[in-house]
């Protein structure tokens, strides 16, 4: 692995929130079992593929979080990647609020046993931690898949510039922008 100095001019938070927030991206809630075996979650929308052979996905989390601490010491995660309409689930794993598991239903993962929320849901990954690597604030966790689904039925959870949305998935909607793409 290569590694340079980070360049000495770099832009300013809001530049960079702001740079960030114009890409659209789904939203997941990275759950695990603390040291005592309670569930603890959070919300990252940092969540994204890296290889299919070997299936890895990767998450990225505060290094302060808990929850990082957490699945890094219990050595799994799942990522429950968000349905349409649940911006309130999103909303409660990234508040502060202590007991996050206590309004929202969930059940020990197939494999695993890992918290997994199967109402909120489009898709869960459940995880095994693989490597970490120190990134700024955040710390990139790379996860062997060994078990999940996706539920087709469903829309994804969408967040664009600090909105909630959901992705246009009506066959009508993706008829015309297919039509449209095809056009141009």
């Amino acid at each position: 692995m290569t590694e340079t100095p980070l360049p000495r001019q770099v832009v300013d938070p809001e530049t960079f929130r702001s740079i960030m927030s114009a890409f659209p991206s789904g939203v997941t809630v990275v759950t695990t079992l603390d040291g005592g075996g309670e569930p603890v979650g959070v919300t990252c929308s940092a969540a994204c593929s890296v290889s299919q052979d070997p299936p890895l996905l990767l998450v990225c989390l505060h290094r302060a979080s808990s929850v990082l601490a957490a699945l890094v010491d219990r050595g799994g995660f799942v990522v429950n990647f968000l349905r349409d309409n649940r911006e309130d689930t999103s909303v409660l794993f990234a508040s502060r609020t202590s007991d996050r598991f206590a309004s929202v239903p969930w059940e020990a993962s197939p494999r695993s046993g890992l918290p997994w929320l199967p109402w909120d849901t489009v898709a869960h990954a459940e995880c095994q931690v693989v490597r970490t690597v120190d990134a700024g604030d955040h710390v990139v966790v790379l996860g062997a898949l060994t078990h999940g689904a996706a539920h087709e039925a469903r829309s994804p959870l969408m967040y664009w510039r600090r909105r909630y949305g959901t992705w246009p998935a009506d066959e009508d909607t993706m008829a015309v922008a297919l039509t449209h793409a095809t056009e141009g």
